[in-house]
């Protein structure tokens, strides 16, 4: 199924109670710049809706870090949640974790299997990246808002492979024949919607144990890159906040931002 024929009609139909209440507006378009663009630019216009906003193709996505995520026309999910919230910029962190568990839920409904996750909010099958997401934070008046942007690979082409500056794959490739778009979206909204829920009453501590039952560089030796500076150490998951642990020489440290790549060195021996 394409953007041209999806319908909120057939996505509602799918949907589980918690993602009924949780979305009052589903916009569908063929073609955007970018989802959580276009969600953003919703929102400073008054909008304040909690919306879904789904496209076909992507010619600006957006990824982590100032990177481009690669959209071209059916080959992936795009879509964007808005929703406003009560806690502060700090809690973007973990609700970005709480997101990517949401996604390897949704993905393993559909059948997926050997998922696993990389700090903060990547999504891979065998090393390989599936699925990315990047939440914006968004002030209007008083209230704040977060658009939750997720992107899915669904069926990509050798071409697009090419361009892809990481190893990538795709769900057709995983489970041998996609599920319909309307599927895919449906059981991201559930578990995301449900899981959402679940964090606003209990915070982070429950999701846990379930990031690190799935990352893939848990007692793993890690570079950890932020920004101009570089930490080399262990990684021991996450804590009840979702900050990653990084145990090193000078003991265990608590990271709040940054991009985790394997260590192609050995460490100290006092960490080993």
């Amino acid at each position: 199924m394409t953007a041209k024929h999806l319908s909120e009609v057939a996505l509602r139909d799918l949907f589980n109670l918690e993602a009924e209440r949780a979305i009052d507006r589903i916009q569908i378009l063929q073609e955007i710049d970018s989802t959580n663009s276009e969600a953003l630019r919703q929102i400073q216009a008054g909008n304040t809706e909690n919306r879904l906003v789904i496209a076909g193709a992507q010619t600006a996505g957006k990824g982590r870090r100032g990177r481009a995520w690669l959209s071209p026309k059916n080959s992936g999910i795009y879509l964007s949640l808005s929703r406003r919230f009560s806690q502060d910029a700090n809690a973007l962190q973990s609700l970005s974790l709480v997101t990517a568990i949401s996604v390897v839920q949704a993905l393993q409904d559909l059948g997926a299997t050997q998922l696993q996750l990389k700090w903060p909010n990547d999504v891979l099958h065998e090393g390989r990246k599936l699925a990315g997401i990047l939440l914006e934070l968004q002030h209007r008046a008083a209230s704040r808002y977060v658009v939750f942007g997720v992107g899915v690979n669904r069926e990509l082409s050798a071409e697009t492979v090419s361009h892809i500056d990481r190893p990538a794959t795709d769900l057709n490739s995983i489970l041998g024949d996609s599920p319909a778009a309307v599927a895919v979206i449906a059981a991201l909204l559930n578990r995301i919607c449900a899981n959402l829920m679940e964090y606003e009453s209990s915070g982070f501590a429950v999701f846990q144990d379930r990031w690190n039952l799935l990352d893939c560089y848990r007692m793993c030796d890690i570079v950890l890159h932020n920004g101009e500076s570089r930490m080399i150490g262990k990684s021991l998951g996450v804590d009840a906040s979702g900050a990653l642990l990084l145990e090193n020489a000078q003991g265990v440290q608590v990271i709040a931002g940054g991009e985790v790549f394997p260590s192609l060195r050995p460490l100290p021996d006092e960490i080993t």
